[in-house]
């Protein structure tokens, strides 16, 4: 609006000039046909007019470009992966104070972005990495012709986990590529979805029984239009993790309430928790608070599990203490059909 305002008044200022020209000519007679050389004075009010016009657009003009070729030089230094580049948001005019806070804005989200990549292309690196090495390390020792039988069992058995761990590593990628690109293009249908997180907290039972875990399930009938195959998953990761990360003899709760607005899932257990900061990059894709990567996982599940919600329109939140436990609160709204 600043630009248009100081255009615009630079019109009327030149506008004004003009006329005011005239007048003084009309009002003096100078363009009289009688008088000798009676065009001069029409003459030089057109080039004072001209004149003037020239100097206030040079100034003026100044004033705006001086500002869009900081940009462009901030822009530059951008292009070539100089995210560090800052402009100075103190303007006289607000527009290009406006402008500037964008500019800003985006080179600190390319930035992030950035960051992001790189941990992303590291952490996906190690993840592989770590089970190559460690299936290469079992078929070295197999070589050892002294082993016994049992020995060789063993290693066998850690060789076929660390494929296992591939496999899911993999496979988790690919889900995540395929939500990324697929977008709200999936398979939706009703089904139960109770009876889903049943099987579920079914298929989990040797981990629950392991741990000896109590589960307190509050599952009234549901029926629910969705993506069956990837809200299963949903809620596979998020009940291996409760089941993970619980103590012995402890309790999981697993809550389901139906209203118009939709469904609300709370599922919660009594494990070790998290802290805030953990809480706030919980989803984020390959991220691990536990840094030492004593727990299984490759931080793809929560990620995976907060794209699908999302794509059902929902939301997912964690409220968590550490020592205290964590709850998680998904929504899926029940309108969904007809978004």
């Amino acid at each position: 609006m600043y630009f248009v305002a100081i255009t615009f008044l630079m019109m009327v200022v030149v506008l004004a000039v003009f006329v005011g020209l005239l007048f003084i000519v009309n009002h003096y007679q100078l363009l009289a046909p009688e008088k000798e050389g009676h065009l001069f004075p029409l003459y030089f009010i057109i080039f004072l007019s001209l004149v003037i016009g020239a100097t206030l657009s040079f100034f003026v003009g100044k004033r705006i470009l001086l500002p869009i070729g900081n940009l462009r030089q901030a822009m530059s230094k951008v292009s070539k992966g100089d995210f560090t580049v800052q402009l100075d948001e103190q303007q006289q005019m607000e527009d290009v104070e406006e402008l500037y806070h964008d500019f800003n804005v985006m080179v600190k989200e390319l930035s992030s972005i950035e960051t992001l990549r790189n941990d992303f292309v590291s952490t996906v690196s190690h993840e592989f990495k770590t089970p190559i090495a460690t299936i290469k390390g079992y078929v070295q020792l197999l070589q050892n012709e002294e082993l016994s039988k049992e020995e060789r069992q063993i290693y066998l058995e850690r060789m076929l986990d660390g494929t296992h761990q591939l496999t899911h590593l993999t496979d988790n990628i690919l889900k995540l590529s395929k939500l990324e690109n697929q977008g709200i293009g999936l398979d939706f249908q009703y089904f139960r979805l109770d009876e889903q997180i049943r099987e579920v907290i079914l298929f989990l039972q040797p981990k629950w029984e392991q741990l000896n875990l109590s589960l307190d399930l509050d599952l009234p009938w549901t029926e629910y239009y969705g993506n069956e195959e990837f809200l299963y998953q949903v809620w596979l990761n998020l009940m291996d993790n409760a089941i993970k990360y619980s103590r012995k003899n402890s309790n999981i709760r697993v809550y389901l309430k139906n209203d118009n607005a939709g469904q609300t899932i709370m599922i919660s257990d009594e494990g070790i928790g998290m802290t805030e900061d953990v809480a706030d990059r919980i989803f984020d894709k390959f991220y691990q608070s536990d840094t030492s990567r004593k727990t299984k996982g490759n931080g793809l599940g929560l990620a995976l599990a907060k794209q699908i919600i999302e794509l059902h329109h929902g939301t997912i939140k964690v409220n968590s203490s550490p020592n205290k436990g964590s709850n998680f609160k998904i929504f899926l709204p029940s309108n969904l059909k007809n978004s």
